[in-house]
């Protein structure tokens, strides 16, 4: 069988494709480079093979069977993967803007690295060399796609990999903003502490980076406590006991318990305690939601 005329640029697929391709296939042919553009291949079954840098843009493979498949460096521009298996695939430094990956399944998918598509990395190459036009276009092209994919890993539970995708989703949304502008500084603030609520350890560090903070800016101006000042520049206690006080007051804020034995005195310590009761609040719903998440099918 002449497998060049699949590389011919110039290639129309016809009612042989599909049975030519899966006999290729089962020879253990390498399919890479093929252009199949526009190419119906319904229910093809086309398991382990290999189709590196294929053009299959436009291609319909709707309920094909395409588990471990290697599409690496691929054109997948508004391919049909509707309710076709994806599982195990290779799909780095694909284009899939426009690909519809409807009931499509899709997971232990090789991403790249950090979950990255190519238009994100072309975005950022862009930007580098002062192209922003041209970057902020192809943001706007991962966006789309990390959102595509996102909403379908949804409706499978794939909840690791959607929080990542939404994660993915977020910075290219951020990165489309104006640099200097108080909307992507507070994105960055978001994404560093929370990770825009996906990422349960920049949670915890949050907390307890808060909680520290608190605690020593507390301990400069002091705080109440048995008709003395607890504080780092008060004598009336031992220092390990000023520093184990001020930790467990922070604690108290933070979680809006506020016990009362302890109170600030001056107006450091009052702004403080505004301002970290009302974080607590806000970061230990943030946690409560993660977790679920976590713990939960989504």
């Amino acid at each position: 069988m002449n497998k060049e005329k699949y590389q011919n640029i110039d290639y129309v697929s016809d009612e042989n494709t599909c049975s030519e391709l899966e006999s290729l296939n089962k020879k253990n042919e390498d399919l890479s480079g093929f252009n199949l553009n526009k190419a119906n291949l319904t229910n093809i079954n086309l398991v382990n093979s290999i189709m590196k840098n294929t053009n299959l843009s436009r291609a319909n493979l709707i309920n094909s069977s395409l588990y471990g498949i290697n599409l690496s460096g691929s054109n997948l521009f508004k391919t049909n993967f509707e309710n076709a298996n994806l599982n195990n695939a290779n799909l780095q430094n694909c284009n899939l803007l426009g690909a519809n990956f409807t009931n499509t399944k899709l997971n232990n998918i090789k991403w790249g690295k950090d979950y990255k598509v190519i238009n994100e990395l072309e975005a950022e190459q862009a930007y580098k060399k002062g192209n922003f036009e041209l970057a902020n276009k192809k943001y706007r092209e991962a966006e789309d796609i990390y959102r595509n994919i996102k909403i379908s890993m949804q409706s499978q539970t794939l909840g690791n990999d959607t929080g990542e995708f939404f994660i993915r989703e977020m910075t290219a949304k951020r990165k489309q903003l104006n640099r200097f502008s108080l909307k992507r500084l507070g994105s960055k603030i978001i994404e560093v502490t929370t990770g825009y609520g996906e990422k349960l350890s920049n949670i915890a560090f949050t907390i307890l980076g808060i909680i520290i903070v608190c605690m020593i800016l507390y301990g400069i101006e002091g705080v109440s406590y048995q008709d003395k000042t607890l504080g780092f520049f008060s004598d009336d206690f031992p220092m390990l006991r000023t520093i184990g006080n001020l930790f467990y007051f922070s604690v108290v804020v933070y979680s809006t318990v506020g016990f009362g034995e302890m109170v600030p005195i001056g107006p450091l310590g009052k702004s403080i305690v505004i301002f970290e009761g009302i974080i607590g609040g806000i970061v230990l719903a943030i946690l409560v939601i993660a977790l679920y998440k976590k713990l939960m099918d989504r």
